[in-house]
């Protein structure tokens, strides 16, 4: 009976630790500080739905808790400031040659971060971009 009950302390303790990549995070300015990477686009063609494969792309987004953000390769332009209310995000870009404003619908999936493009920059048939958070 004793192994019993050391087993079972066991199994709890080893089953409620968690890494921090799979802790929910909110839909909030705060809840997405950090650094995102795009590992995945979905779409349709107009046909068919399509999602690419799931891996790191080299393209990110940083989100401070300031209200700045930092682009490697998604914008167009590195900085620029973002705002967050009712699950849309709001971009505003600091740069010649490029939109100054972008607005996306966030969504959660799993520990991945979905962004929407909205009008008038949105998908006809329906798309979205897949980041997970790296740091």
């Amino acid at each position: 009976m004793r192994h019993f009950w050391i087993g079972i302390i066991c199994l709890i303790a080893f089953s409620s630790c968690e890494k921090d990549e799979f802790l929910p995070f909110e839909l909030t300015a705060e809840g997405i500080v950090g650094e995102w990477e795009l590992y995945q686009f979905q779409g349709n063609t107009g046909a068919d739905d399509y999602r690419t494969p799931y891996e790191p792309s080299g393209i990110t987004i940083t989100f401070l808790a300031n209200g700045k953000l930092k682009s490697e390769k998604f914008f167009g332009c590195t900085d620029g400031e973002y705002q967050v209310a009712d699950r849309n995000l709001t971009v505003f870009l600091d740069c010649e040659g490029e939109v100054s404003e972008k607005s996306y619908f966030l969504k959660r999936e799993n520990a991945d971060l979905v962004m929407h493009p909205k009008a008038p920059y949105m998908c006809i048939e329906g798309c979205s971009l897949i980041f997970k958070k790296i740091n």
